[in-house]
């Protein structure tokens, strides 16, 4: 049997899409219920004195309000049509000995518990701060009050769907390239090291790329839409803490929403340090070839390793590393402090 054979032999997944039927009936239905809650509640609001600095701001959020809202129902309606059909990760991304390693099966399955635990307590702890905002809000609208809560009760839970299922997919390519890595460490231990290993481990690093490429494809402008929501509703929050709002569930929301982005991006950043960490290994395992055809092999993938920027991106344009988190925060930062100064001075 040849590598190629080898790799292609058993399947990692056998799931057939990202979402099952019902969860796509589930994120249609309830998306279209959230985006005539927010256009409906948010248009009383048009009516705003904008003969001050903070009338328009005001505005300004509502405008932005039902402007995410219709973007995030339109992504949701393009991730549950491209859900139909067989998710073209699991195409490449071929067993690769996983299913025969007891301590990566360990890894998915302990990452998959802890997922299961942050997910609920991130919804446990948006519902009771939805609860008690509900509590303490002036409504005397019978409508409008039907309305706010089903916008609190309902958003969270999409997002949170559909999150957990991109955390998902990150332990499947993180437990990939961990083999690709833990092969490539194999070959540096063990001597000598021969033609057809060297080229089993390049190929499924292959794989592994590929299927990142898939999953980084499917779920790209959603996780761009995510970064530019979380950045949008974060600086108007903290902008009007600026100016002595007291406002204890927009804080507190905030909070948790940050908690929120940094456990999603650790996960998104942690596969793009992965498909990298072989490099050390490879570059040892250079001085230790005596054969042209070898160090010829080794050179292509260390090429491949080098070149190829795996990862999560954003709207393509960016990998989503370290350095993309810093550049964020620092605008957010020069923005948050612009407004304030503009809205306050």
């Amino acid at each position: 049997m040849n590598a190629e054979e080898a790799v292609q032999e058993n399947r990692l997944f056998k799931r057939k899409s990202y979402f099952g039927t019902y969860q796509r009936l589930f994120l249609f239905c309830t998306e279209l219920i959230c985006l005539i809650s927010v256009i409906t509640i948010n248009s009383l609001y048009f009516n705003l004195d904008l003969n001050s600095k903070l009338g328009v701001y005001a505005l300004c959020r509502v405008i932005l309000n039902i402007t995410l809202s219709t973007s995030r129902f339109i992504l949701i309606l393009v991730l549950v049509v491209k859900s139909k059909a067989k998710a073209s990760y699991l195409d490449s991304l071929h067993s690769i000995g996983v299913h025969q390693d007891h301590e990566l099966k360990r890894f998915i399955t302990q990452q998959q518990l802890y997922k299961n635990i942050v997910f609920a307590t991130f919804l446990i702890l948006q519902y009771a701060t939805n609860v008690w905002h509900f509590i303490n809000i002036n409504i005397y609208s019978g409508l409008r009050k039907s309305i706010h809560t089903i916008m609190l009760f309902t958003f969270p839970a999409v997002y949170l769907l559909i999150l957990r299922e991109i955390v998902d997919v990150c332990i499947h390519l993180q437990a990939a390239f961990k083999l690709v890595n833990s092969k490539v460490n194999s070959l540096l231990n063990n001597q000598p090291t021969n033609l057809a290993s060297l080229t089993c481990c390049r190929l499924n690093y292959s794989y592994a790329v590929k299927a990142t490429k898939a999953v980084e494809n499917y779920f790209r402008y959603f996780v761009t839409f995510y970064f530019v929501k979380y950045a949008c509703y974060s600086i108007i929050n903290i902008v009007l803490t600026f100016g002595g709002s007291n406002d204890t569930y927009w804080i507190f929301h905030t909070i948790v929403e940050t908690l929120l982005m940094i456990y999603l991006t650790v996960y998104l950043v942690s596969v793009n340090l992965l498909s990298r960490k072989c490099l050390d290994s490879l570059y040892e395992l250079s001085f230790k070839m005596k054969r042209l055809d070898m160090k010829y092999e080794n050179e292509i993938f260390i090429g491949r390793v080098l070149f190829t920027d795996v990862g999560f991106t954003f709207a393509n344009l960016f990998t989503i590393n370290t350095q993309f988190i810093a550049s964020m925060f620092t605008l957010s930062l020069t923005i948050i402090l612009a407004l304030a100064n503009f809205l306050y001075q």
